[in-house]
């Protein structure tokens, strides 16, 4: 009895070691802010062919960040642009967006589900980085242009 808890013990302690770390769905790539606080408040997006414009709301209550993608869709999918704006308490933040990563699943009998990790970019290079969960969007995004 004591040997097989030991070895559910033991197991259980591996699955944990390995188990991956939630990340930060934002992340100050300098370190000096902490953005612990900060969370998907929305997602949408909408597929059209070979291309997907997708929206996504981040927030902590206080500012509100909004990032505009859109995507080529093949093998890969890459982010073809992207621009993000920040409304923090007295300023408004800028620029555009690269990826760094890009996971895409499906779409074409229901909605599409994107994820991966993208560099919010300002004038001297990367600033932040938005982690995004694979997970599939609702419709409902009207800014499906593409350029």
């Amino acid at each position: 009895m004591i040997k097989r808890s030991v070895a559910l013990i033991t197991a259980l302690l591996v699955l944990y070691g390995c188990a991956r770390r939630q990340r930060r769905v934002l992340e100050d790539l300098s370190g000096r802010e902490d953005l612990s606080r900060f969370t998907i408040q929305s997602e949408r997006g909408v597929r059209d062919g070979d291309k997907l414009a997708a929206q996504l709301v981040i927030s902590d209550s206080s500012s509100i960040l909004t990032l505009d993608l859109h995507f080529a869709i093949g093998s890969p999918t890459t982010l073809a642009s992207g621009t993000w704006r920040w409304s923090r308490p007295g300023r408004l933040l800028t620029g555009t967006v690269s990826a760094r990563s890009v996971t895409f699943l499906g779409g074409q009998d229901g909605p599409p589900s994107i994820g991966g990790s993208f560099d919010l970019r300002g004038d001297g290079g990367a600033l932040y980085r938005v982690t995004l969960p694979l997970q599939a969007l609702p419709r409902g995004y009207s800014q499906a242009t593409h350029p």
